[in-house]
C-alpha cells in the first residue's frame, strides 16, 4: 500500500509539472471553447499543486485508514462528474484510485479536457487497477458497477438512477453515494483586510458556482454598514479575475422586488447581495442575514442538505462544524463533500 500511494503521488506530481504539454493543451482548449476562465483554471491547479507538494495525498490515505487489508481492490466504481467548476471531479477520481478500486469516470461535457489530461496520464502510469473514462454514459453499458458516486439536485436522483439502470451500468444492489449540497455559509464578524479578501474569494471565485462558494452570510453587522468595504474588495477581486457570467432574469426581478419593498441590497452587475434570512433561490445571489451565532445554528437547520460548509473567521460556533473562510476555495484534499470521505466509504463498504 505504501508503494501504491507513492506511485499515485508521483503520477499526480508528473501531471502538475509546468512542462506537461498535455495539461497545457487541455487548459488552452478549455479556455478557447469558453468553458472556464484562465484565472479560475490556474487558481484550481495552484491549489492542487500546493496540496500535493505538501504531502496531502499520503496524509489523506492515512486519515482515511487506507491499509492493505481494507483496500477496495476489484471494486468497480462509476463516477458521474459534475462540470460546474474546473477539475471539480479531481478529488473523487483521486480518492477512488487511491482506494485501489477500479475507476470508471463519466466526464462532464462542460469540463472534459482537464480531467482527461490527468486520467490519461494516470491510466499510463498506474497499472494496479482499471481506469476508464468517457463523456458518453453509454460507454459504461453493462459495466455492472458496485458503487456509484455523483453530484446533483435531489430532483435528478431518480432520473439518473433510472438512466443508469437502463443500460445496466450498475448491479441491482449497487451502492449510491449522492451529493446534493448547493452552497456554503459564512459567519462574518469582522472587517479586517485579510478577512475581506478571503470573503470576496469565497463568494466570487468560480462565479459563485461551487458548493463551497458562499451564498449565505450571517453577520452581527447590517448589510448597509458593510457595503462600502465589501464593494471595494469585490472590485479588487474582479480587477484580477474579470467576471464573465450574467445574472438570470429571475435575479433582475428579485432586485426590482427588493427595491419596491425597500429591502437593503447591493447590486453589483454580476451579483446581487440582499438582506434576508430566506434560503438562496438563484445563482449569483448572496443572502445577508443579520444575527449572531444562534442565527448561524438556525440557518444551518433551515438549509439542511443544501448546505455544504460553514466558515468562520477563526472563532468556533458551538454545535456547528466549521472551517476557516480562508480555506473556502482552497480545501485540503481530504475535505469531505457532503460530509463523506470517499476513500473511507469505499474501503469500509459504507452506504
Amino acid at each position: 500500500m505504501t508503494k501504491h500511494i507513492a506511485h499515485v503521488e508521483s503520477a499526480v506530481k508528473k501531471w502538475l509539472q509546468p512542462d506537461n504539454f498535455a495539461l497545457k493543451k487541455a487548459i488552452d482548449k478549455t479556455v478557447s471553447e469558453g468553458l472556464f476562465s484562465t484565472e479560475d483554471i490556474r487558481y484550481q491547479i495552484r491549489v492542487l499543486k500546493r496540496n500535493v507538494e505538501s504531502g496531502q495525498i499520503r496524509e489523506w490515505a492515512e486519515r482515511s485508514g487506507l491499509k492493505d487489508e481494507r483496500s477496495a481492490a476489484g471494486k468497480k466504481v462509476l463516477c458521474l462528474h459534475a462540470g460546474n467548476l474546473p477539475l471539480v471531479g479531481f478529488q473523487t477520481a483521486l480518492g477512488v484510485i487511491l482506494s485501489g478500486a477500479d475507476y470508471y469516470g463519466k466526464l462532464s461535457r462542460k469540463d472534459p479536457y482537464l480531467m482527461q489530461s490527468f486520467l490519461k496520464l494516470a491510466e499510463h502510469e498506474l497499472t494496479g487497477s482499471e481506469i476508464q473514462f468517457s463523456t458518453d454514459l453509454n460507454a459504461f453499458r453493462e459495466l455492472n458497477a458496485d458503487e456509484v458516486i455523483f453530484a446533483g439536485s435531489e430532483d435528478s436522483v431518480e432520473v439518473i438512477k433510472k438512466e443508469i439502470a437502463g443500460i445496466k451500468a450498475t448491479r441491482a444492489e449497487a451502492g449510491y453515494h449522492i451529493r446534493t449540497a448547493k452552497y456554503s455559509m459564512v459567519y462574518l464578524d469582522n472587517k479586517d483586510p485579510e478577512t475581506m479578501k478571503d470573503f470576496a474569494e469565497a463568494v466570487l471565485r468560480y462565479e459563485g458556482q461551487g458548493c463551497r462558494s458562499v451564498a449565505i452570510v450571517v453577520s452581527p453587522y447590517r448589510l448597509d454598514s458593510f457595503k462600502c468595504e465589501m464593494t471595494d474588495y469585490i472590485e479588487l477581486f474582479w480587477m484580477h479575475n474579470p467576471p464573465e457570467g450574467k445574472v438570470s432574469p429571475g435575479v433582475e426581478y428579485q432586485f426590482a422586488f427588493n427595491k419596491a419593498i425597500e429591502r437593503s441590497q447591493a447590486w453589483l452587475d454580476h451579483f446581487l447581495i440582499q438582506e434576508t434570512d430566506e434560503l438562496p433561490k438563484y445563482d449569483r445571489v448572496v443572502n445577508w442575514v443579520p444575527g449572531d451565532e444562534a442565527k448561524v445554528r438556525e440557518m444551518v437547520s433551515k438549509a439542511g442538505k443544501q448546505l455544504q460548509s460553514v466558515y468562520t473567521t477563526g472563532n468556533r460556533i458551538e454545535g456547528v462544524e466549521t472551517e476557516l473562510v480562508s480555506k473556502a476555495q482552497r480545501p485540503d484534499l481530504w475535505w469531505k463533500p457532503d460530509g463523506v470521505d470517499v476513500i473511507r466509504t469505499l474501503i469500509n463498504n459504507e452506504r
